[in-house]
Parts: structure tokens; sequence; C-alpha cells
């Protein structure tokens, strides 16, 4: 049984795929999702201990020996897809490379369809009126095909950035293989994650010599066009021209690496808002109040949204493992400040949503002290914004590049063990929505898959506060489990990692308390009291919400309702009160 899918290796064209007997014990497994490879930790490996045998029984099958016998170097193994099984026995030579045993089949493996991988409790469709959601996607370097004049490794022959040479393989081969890109991106975002509200993202290209005008991409010779990256603006117009919602993109620039892949967001225009940065914002800021022993870059004091933060990798660090550059990160995290309206934007009661993107260092048992690092200062941007605001809503995600806990790179009894390097996240008192995932569907609680394992790398954390309205997690098995380099399974193996989305109810008390000061603010409600009697019923309401008083929160709601109605047109403009109305009736509903 295949339980990971073909790899291709762009620099030479070999492929491999890996496989379990037939006659092994996941293999007999009767939910067929579990018929695979889990990570020691994970429940459902073949022996629960924390950490055992190492999952041995993997088999891997590559291609060299069909090379070898069509004498033609182009010929990939089949496009195997996890949960396929095989009906033949290929013969091959044993190959030792890359501290990997692999037979070199000489024949193509045969193979029966499995399971559905992205059927494996996929994401679903949802009342959009009372939740919203947030999703995690590592789009695996989502490159253009336009040669940046101010950038020296973004494509074929160009002579290279510091610490980055030729050749520069993640750009794409041709025009129409950045097109399929794209659109197998842009159908899964709409069809398979149901138009996130807001997506962290992961490896885009950073470049921007391009604006959106009339719907179309423009482009010339003017380096930070527009101040957003070009192959996510491009995304946005492919998913706005296949029916999609319109999506925004926003990033800071500060935040690319060497060879310019770069966090970012993309963000429903329907019904959510980038909010202007405040001089005054403990993060978004002139003067970020982030506790952390490294000093902080000059960019930190940038006034803007969304923000990249950093700061210098401080000398105590332990750098046995590895280190990338002198700073704590080499992609930081962009912090984005949302407003997220129930209906639309000006719609509605709404949640004012911190949430960071990011890109940790790769490889779970390299640069552990550095990544480590990364997750103490994200905890620290929480800190920042929680000293301000107790109950602030956060979400801390991306590509974390290690997995959650209790699972670990080493072993017990290993110098390291534990490295726990997640864990100043969750001593911020952070909540891993994976937990949640694990909790719900164990089979589907997986993003990646690396030789024949399945495992973890991206994630969402949540501040309690966000916990609390806290609906469903689910991951989209449409990437990991797919073979690459295959045209003949639709919107399937876009990339190596696959997204993750979060939903959360936005029908909630705090959100109406949020539109009622909105109100307030703009200057549609006056008087001396107005605004403390209308408060005083919803502070009474969240005491029997606290008791469980599903009665008397009702009571309460309905009661600020006919009052803010009375208040009007004297205290409250008409259209405030009916509004206030509207959503207190429509929260009494379902409470």
């Amino acid at each position: 049984i295949v339980i990971d899918s073909r790899d291709v290796f762009a620099s030479t064209a070999d492929g491999e795929f890996w496989v379990a007997r037939g006659d092994s014990e996941i293999a007999q497994r009767a939910d067929p999702y579990e018929r695979r490879a889990f990570r020691d930790p994970h429940p459902l490996d073949n022996d629960p201990a924390l950490f055992d045998d190492g999952n041995g029984y993997r088999i891997i099958l590559g291609s060299l020996g069909l090379k070898a016998a069509a004498n033609d170097n182009t010929v990939l193994i089949a496009p195997a897809r996890t949960f396929d099984t095989m009906t033949n026995a290929p013969v091959g030579g044993v190959y030792f490379s890359f501290n990997k045993y692999q037979i070199m089949v000489e024949q193509q493996p045969t193979l029966d369809e499995g399971v559905d991988p992205a059927s494996n409790a996929a994401p679903q469709v949802f009342e959009r009126d009372e939740e919203y959601s947030i999703a995690t996607y590592n789009v695996e370097n989502l490159y253009d095909r336009r040669d940046d004049p101010f950038d020296g490794c973004d494509f074929t022959g160009n002579p290279g950035c510091p610490g980055v040479n030729p050749p520069f393989d993640y750009v794409p081969g041709s025009q129409a293989v950045y097109d399929a890109h794209l659109d197998d991106i842009a159908h899964q975002i709409i069809s398979d994650l149901h138009g996130p509200d807001i997506l962290l993202v992961q490896e885009a290209e950073d470049q921007d010599i391009c604006a959106v005008s009339s719907g179309a991409m423009a482009c010339g010779a003017v380096n930070n066009a527009d101040g957003r990256p070009d192959t996510l603006q491009e995304l946005a117009l492919r998913m706005a021209a296949l029916g999609g919602p319109s999506y925004e993109a926003a990033y800071d620039r500060d935040g690319a690496d060497d060879r310019g892949i770069v966090s970012a967001f993309l963000y429903r225009t329907d019904r959510v808002e980038l909010m202007p940065a405040s001089p005054a914002d403990p993060v978004l800021g002139s003067s970020a109040t982030i506790t952390y022993r490294g000093a902080a870059l000059p960019y930190n004091a940038d006034v803007q949204n969304p923000k990249a933060l950093n700061a210098d990798l401080p000398g105590d660090v332990d750098l046995s493992t590895g280190v990338d550059g002198s700073n704590v990160f080499t992609r930081p995290p962009q912090v984005g400040l949302f407003r997220i309206w129930r209906q639309a934007v000006g719609v509605g009661m709404f949640v004012d949503l911190y949430a960071l993107s990011n890109h940790f260092s790769s490889t779970p048992d390299a640069r552990v002290g550095q990544r480590t690092e990364q997750a103490l200062y994200n905890a620290a941007i929480v800190a920042a914004l929680q000293a301000v605001d107790p109950d602030v809503p956060v979400s801390v995600g991306g590509d974390l590049n290690v997995y959650p806990r209790p699972d670990d790179p080493f072993p017990p009894g290993h110098a390291l063990h534990p490295s726990d390097q997640l864990g100043p996240l969750y001593e911020q008192g952070l909540l891993n929505l994976f937990d949640q995932l694990l909790e719900d569907e164990p089979r589907s609680a997986y993003s990646y898959i690396f030789q024949g394992q399945t495992q973890t790398l991206d994630q969402i954390f949540v501040t309690p506060s966000l916990m609390e309205a806290f609906v469903v997690m689910r991951a989209a098995h449409v990437n990991s489990d797919w073979p690459a380099d295959y045209d003949g399974d639709g919107p399937r193996g876009a990339s190596d990692h696959d997204p993750q989305v979060a939903r959360v109810s936005i029908l909630t008390l705090d959100g109406l308390m949020n539109l009622l000061n909105y109100y307030a603010d703009i200057g549609a409600i006056t008087g001396n009291n107005t605004l403390a009697n209308l408060m005083r019923h919803l502070e009474q309401a969240g005491d029997a919400l606290g008791k469980s008083n599903g009665p008397e929160f009702r009571a309460q709601l309905q009661a600020f309702a006919h009052q803010v109605l009375g208040f009007s047109p004297q205290f409250v403009t008409p259209e405030a009160a009916e509004a206030l109305a509207a959503e207190a009736e429509r929260l009494a509903e379902g409470g």
C-alpha cells in the first residue's frame, strides 16, 4: 500500500514513493484512512508509545531502474497517490544515497486507486453569518515568470543574490506551469477551503513590480510598485475570475528572506478590513513594546499594517544544530490587524483580530536554538498585545517547521530531548488548534509527509479569548498525499503542504459590544448616559452567560434591543439603533 505519494526532485528528475507491505499491521486496518505511517507520537502510530520503532517498515521505490531500462533519463515512476495499492511485484536493485536505501525498480508499478485523501474529514461549508474562518497555507515557491530587474535570484540566468546561487529551480519552467499552479491554488482556496476570511500565506515571492489596474496586472520597471506581492495579487485575480470571493493581498516586504520568499496575508474584501496602523499600537506602532533580550531591528519602528518584526539573535542561543543568519528570523513574522464583520464591511457585529503569519527556519532537528527563539519572539509579540488588552484575540500560525507537543525530533535519551521548540507559545497560554483536530479526527491530523511518515508542521495557535469562540479545525488534504508533477488529478498537489482552516463564531456578545462602541466612536450615540445604560444590559447578559443562565442572557439582550430603539432618534441614530437591535435579537436567537 502506498503511504507517501510520488515525489520528483527537480534537479535530477528522479522520482520515488514510499510503500508498506500488504501484510503489515497498518495495511490491515479497517479504516482505509488509517492505513499509513504516522510519526511515533501520533495515537494512530503502529505502537502508541511515545517513541518506539521509528516505523522501520517503510520501503522506498525509486526510478533509476526504469530510466536504465528505457535508456531515457526523463522517465518517471508511476504517479502513486497515498492509499493506492500495488498490484504487481516489480524487481530492482537496492541503491543507497542521501542516507536512504531504495529499490530502483525496472518495471512500472501498477496501482489500484485507493480512497480519496481529500475526503478525509474535509473542511465543510459553513454559515458565514454566524462564523468566520482563518486558514494557513504554505503555497510552496509561488514565483511568477517575470524577471524582476531589482532581484538577482528570481529568474533563470540571474547572477544570484548574497548567499543564493544558481540554479534557481524554484522558478516555474514556463508561463503555462505558473498559470496551472495559480489555477490549482485558486480552486483549492475557493472549493476546498471554502473561501476563508483570512489566509496566512507562506512562500510567496516578494516581488513588487506590478499593480492591479482595471482588473489586470500592470507591470513595469518600478520597484515597490504598490506595496503588495505580485503573485498573491495575481492569485486573487485568478480566484475572482473563477467566480470566487474578492481578495486583497498584504505584506511588509521587510519580511522577505535573501532569495525572496515571504509570508503574507490574503483577506476577503467583502467583509474584512485591514485596519489603519496607529502610532500608539503596541506592535504596529512606532515604539513596539516587545520585551526581548535581542536588540530590535530598525524596521520595528515603522508604523504600518501588516508589519514585519525582528531582532538580533542573542549571543546565548545554542547554535550547535546550526543557524540561519544573525537575526532571530530570516523570514520575520508578519503581524496584521483585521476587522472581520458579520455580514459585510460596516454591517453587523465584528471582531478585531491580530494575526501572525510565520515561516520558521526549516528542518525540525536543525537550527533548534534559533527556532525556539522564533517561537519565543512570537510569544513576546502576543505578550505585548495582551499587556494592553488581556482579552485581545490573536492567532499565531503558519509553517512552524517543527512538530506540536508532545512530538519531538529527538528521541528520549538524546542530549536535546525534549527540545520543545514551540514551548514558548504554549507557555504564553496559547492553545494549539492541532490538538482539537487530533481529538476530533486523529486520522486527519497532519499537514505534511516526509519520507513516508505523516506529520504536522503547519499549525494555528490562538489566545484563550479567541478559543472561547472556536468552532472547529480541519485540514484539507489536497496536496501532500498527491503525486508531484502530475496533471491528471485536477487541482491537487499544488504544494507539499496541506492547508488548514479554523472556524470561529462571530455571533458573540463581544462582537455586539464592539458594534456598540463603534457607533459611539463615530458619533451615532450621544447623551450623557446613553452608552453606559446600553452597555449595562450587555454586561448583565455576560454575567448570565457566565452562569449558564440562558433565559436571563436572552432577557438582557431583548431589553437592550428595546432600550436602544427607545433611545432613537434622540440619542441613537435610526440606522445605528436598527442595526444594534437586529444584532441583539440575532444573538438572543443563537443563545
